[in-house]
């Protein structure tokens, strides 16, 4: 009989002690850190202030990572209007803790959120408050 007992209170002591433990799960660096260096290449889509919303066909993004040193990145983007015209930035961005969540700044002003949908693919949300403002949705593969 007094095994049985002790059993039942090392077996309740054991789920009290597990029952508040603190997961780490959430805010865990990924054990695999996404290799951005490379270049992504997609389309621009924007809403210009003053001018409306814009699909530049023929236009090209061009995300040049050059660099990488764990969830940090750097590179130069490029943009090529349909007359071939081209001119870049300098910039760096930031893989989230999740490894799926990404966060850019340009040397010319304007950030980017965005989201690495696969290893060969991210999605881009591009904000510049300047004047005047802009807001633009960037698909980008890697090449």
């Amino acid at each position: 009989m007094k095994v049985i007992v002790c059993a039942g209170i090392l077996l309740l002591a054991l789920l009290i002690c597990g029952c508040t433990t603190v997961s780490r799960e959430g805010g865990a660096v990924p054990a695999v850190i996404p290799g951005m260096i490379g270049n992504w290449t997609g389309t621009v889509n924007a809403y210009d202030d003053g001018t409306g919303y814009n699909n530049v066909s023929g236009a090209v993004m061009t995300l040049m990572v050059t660099e990488q040193q764990d969830r940090i990145f750097s590179g130069d983007v490029i943009f090529t209007n349909q007359s071939g015209y081209a001119w870049s930035t300098a910039f760096a961005g930031a893989i989230g803790r999740d490894g799926k969540t990404l966060t850019l700044v340009q040397r010319e002003g304007g950030y980017s959120t965005g989201t690495i949908i696969s290893p060969e693919e991210i999605e881009l949300i591009y904000t510049d408050n300047s004047e005047p403002f802009t807001i633009g949705i960037d698909r980008l593969k890697k090449s």
